[in-house]
């Protein structure tokens, strides 16, 4: 199946590479821009110390993080558990950081089940992400005296070139978040793509929810070739 990789431009090449040294033929086609946010004066980078636990979401928010923290701060809080989505996410940190975690496999809610075990409820959590990513960490809440706090270093604008691009034979999109998802479907309707026409691997039950009804897909824990070629052993669910 040749798939669609729908991801942040900055995941480029790294990731394309990763599904065709799996043997997958892929096209690496975003369907956002994403444009860093202003947050020098936000309180969770003037009190950046203040936390104990910071979960970063992606590489994105890794290069973000590290360049708002370094403009402000003379130096890393040295208390301060890391912790990393995914690899790609965590290797970036660890030039810069004194620990890094990641879960025992890919994906946020593998983590979150991980960080279950391993936070007090005393506790202060931050999440760092792009607009209107990392949600799915407010699970955390119910073992915490305060709820988690929220840093979103970039937003992502809807934003394609289809000019250069050949989708046919594309069988499948792997979209890395709902907020992907949800671009690639503003642009679907844009440009009159059929959503119902491709297989859909999504990353959370709010990407799911997203998808039109009758649309095929495969629910996955991370959006990584060793995730996707699991999923495509059985066969993909239909939204209602």
């Amino acid at each position: 199946m040749k798939l669609w990789l729908n991801r942040l431009p900055s995941a480029f090449p790294r990731v394309a590479e990763a599904f065709v040294d799996a043997g997958f033929e892929v096209i690496a086609l975003p369907c956002v821009q994403s444009y860093p946010l202003d947050v020098a004066l936000d309180p969770a980078i003037v009190d950046f110390d203040r936390f104990d636990h910071v979960v970063v979401t992606s590489p994105e928010s890794a290069r973000l993080l590290i360049d708002a923290v370094l403009s402000r701060w003379a130096q890393w809080p040295a208390e301060q558990q890391f912790w990393a989505v995914g690899v790609g996410t965590a290797e970036l940190l660890k030039d810069e950081v004194h620990s890094v975690r990641t879960a025992p496999s890919p994906g946020s809610e593998s983590l979150i089940q991980f960080m279950r075990t391993q936070i007090q409820s005393e506790s202060r959590l931050l999440i760092v992400s792009g607009k209107g990513s990392g949600r799915q960490f407010s699970e955390l809440n119910s073992l915490l005296l305060d709820p988690v706090a929220h840093l979103e270093l970039f937003e992502v604008v809807p934003c394609i070139d289809l000019e250069l691009q050949n989708l046919n034979g594309i069988g499948g999109i792997v979209h890395g978040s709902a907020v992907l998802l949800n671009a690639y479907l503003q642009i679907a309707e844009t440009y009159g793509l059929n959503a119902l026409e491709y297989v859909h691997f999504v990353t959370s039950s709010d990407a799911k929810a997203q998808l039109p009804s009758g649309s095929r897909y495969y629910q996955i824990n991370s959006p990584t070739p060793d995730e996707v070629r699991l999923a495509m052993q059985g066969e993909p669910s239909v939204k209602d």
